[in-house]
């Protein structure tokens, strides 16, 4: 066969370039085609955990579904499921019950709901996702820096903030009030530092009428776990003037006067019985049920607990709340400092990152859907899984559920906010949880007598160095065992470096609008 002499050797190469690309594009098509076809024809899961030890999973299916009923119906393919872990009775428990979830890509759930504080800790073990090419910037900026910061570490966002709360002190009006701490008729009570408060269980401990309550809660040692360390023992410690951790030189901060204080206060309290380690067996229920039945009369404890037990529709509602149950803020341990403190925590929804980077999107799309502002109310409502929190979304206060979070005692609200700028939050560095847990072990020996406060510091000191190296712990020189006005609290100024990280994310008063607490 001869040559065409009209075709040139360029014109023939593009012909069979022409050719290549259309077979290319009938292939690819059929390959597009197929993905297609398969990837919409499959069944994708999302798997999810929350804690169940005060919420049964169903709570936690119902509001799921509840919450991203659109976000469903708009992805017909994917299937939710809430997978526990079940059987946890904890906090700790749950921890633990998550870890061995985790531990594995087959069990690992999706995504997974944590106590802030414990963001740090999973993203240094490399468990948590980096948010921040994922989810819309928005999201963020529409999210109280407060509760942003407890869940991002150098800049990178690895979680979203789903509820805060804060501390503060619960007291039995009526039990005051018969035993002379409030006069009669007088609802108000404030002690402005710790003598005041132990001064006031010892009148309730003597008062004959009163045979059979106890004066007071605050929560104690490895039985409560979080609730020990957070609820009970920071909500003083940060009041000295002390902390935990030392940002400037990034060590743990070993035996130190606040740490001798809080220790000292605890041994009064146990020892002289006027609190008792069995409410901490289990924590936030039964404290919740004795304050209410008059069994109880002044309790450490957290915002939550309004919502979480008495609000109409909680467990135990009480009807015209404030005739029976005050509220009043923690002392500094001697009204020095900035007068009170109180601790804000909180709960947030994270992404496990192991997962496959191609079902990221999917999935943090979901947690978006979520995690949104009317999803954050409808979780903190009292009949659902963090009854008694608050929404960290800054555009909370124009959604119509708002007005549902604290039904029946809208003045609490106003007190909640006001608590604000006293703030201290537990710091975000990876060891917390090993620091946490030397807390509790040291409370729980002085509680129960076998160590004295002395030795359990020096134990704690021991635990810190162990874990993280003499070059990673600071000592602070001098102690003062009583509750009386001391010398701890002098040191606050010159450690006002070390407070400026917690505090800071506190002072902004534009957080007060409508007077309520959104950060």
């Amino acid at each position: 066969m001869e040559n065409n002499p009209d075709i040139k050797p360029k014109s023939k190469l593009l012909t069979y370039i022409v050719i290549v690309i259309m077979i290319a594009a009938i292939v690819g098509g059929g390959v597009v085609y197929y993905y297609s076809t398969i990837h919409k024809s499959s069944t994708e899961t999302i798997s999810i955990a929350a804690p169940t030890y005060y919420s049964s999973s169903s709570t936690w299916e119902n509001f799921v579904n509840n919450a991203t009923k659109s976000w469903q119906a708009a992805h017909p393919n994917v299937k939710i499921k809430f997978i526990g872990p079940f059987g946890a009775s904890s906090e700790g428990n749950y921890y633990t019950k998550l870890d061995l979830l985790t531990s594995s890509k087959s069990t690992a759930p999706s995504v997974m709901l944590e106590d802030m504080f414990y963001t740090a800790t999973y993203q240094h073990e490399g468990i948590l996702a980096p948010l921040n090419s994922y989810v819309n910037s928005s999201f963020f900026s529409n999210t109280y820096s407060s509760a942003l910061g407890q869940m991002t570490v150098n800049g990178t966002h690895y979680g979203l903030p789903a509820t805060v709360t804060d501390t503060l002190i619960y007291y039995n009006i009526s039990l005051l009030q018969k035993a002379g701490v409030l006069s009669s008729g007088n609802t108000t009570w404030q002690p402005t530092n710790w003598t005041q408060i132990m001064n006031a269980a010892q009148k309730v401990n003597s008062t004959s009428t009163l045979a059979g309550v106890t004066p007071l809660n605050i929560y104690e040692g490895v039985r409560a776990d979080e609730a020990s360390s957070f609820t009970g023992f920071e909500g003083l410690l940060y009041g000295t003037g002390h902390g935990l951790y030392n940002f400037t030189n990034h060590k743990w901060y070993g035996n130190n006067p606040g740490l001798n204080e809080t220790l000292h206060f605890y041994k009064t309290a146990f020892s002289k019985k006027y609190a008792t380690s069995a409410l901490s067996s289990t924590p936030y229920v039964t404290v919740g049920q004795y304050m209410q039945k008059g069994k109880l009369a002044i309790g450490i404890d957290g915002s939550w607990m309004y919502g979480y037990q008495w609000a109409p529709g909680a467990q135990n509602p009480i009807n015209n709340f404030s005739k029976y149950i005050g509220v009043a803020k923690i002392p500094t341990i001697n009204g020095g400092g900035n007068g009170f403190n109180t601790m804000v925590g909180g709960w947030g929804w994270a992404m496990y990152n192991n997962i496959p980077t191609s079902e990221k999107p999917l999935v943090a799309s979901f947690m978006m859907a979520l995690d949104n502002t009317s999803n954050q109310i409808l979780v903190n409502e009292p009949h659902n899984g963090l009854a008694g929190g608050l929404p960290t979304a800054k555009s909370a206060v124009n959604n119509p559920g708002f007005s549902k979070l604290v039904p029946g005692a809208s003045y609490l609200d106003t007190f909640y906010a006001k608590l604000l700028k006293y703030g201290s939050y537990r710091p975000p560095v990876s060891g917390y949880p090993t620091v946490s847990s030397a807390l509790q072990t040291a409370m729980s020996d002085v509680v129960s007598g076998h160590e004295s406060v002395s030795s359990a510091l020096s134990a704690y000191d021991s635990t810190l160095v162990s874990s993280f190296g003499a070059s990673h712990v600071q000592k602070m020189s001098g102690s003062s065992p009583s509750i009386q006005p001391s010398p701890a609290y002098s040191n606050y100024q010159s450690n006002k470096n070390i407070q400026t990280f917690f505090y800071g994310y506190f002072t902004d008063t534009s957080i007060f609008t409508y007077n309520y607490i959104f950060w």
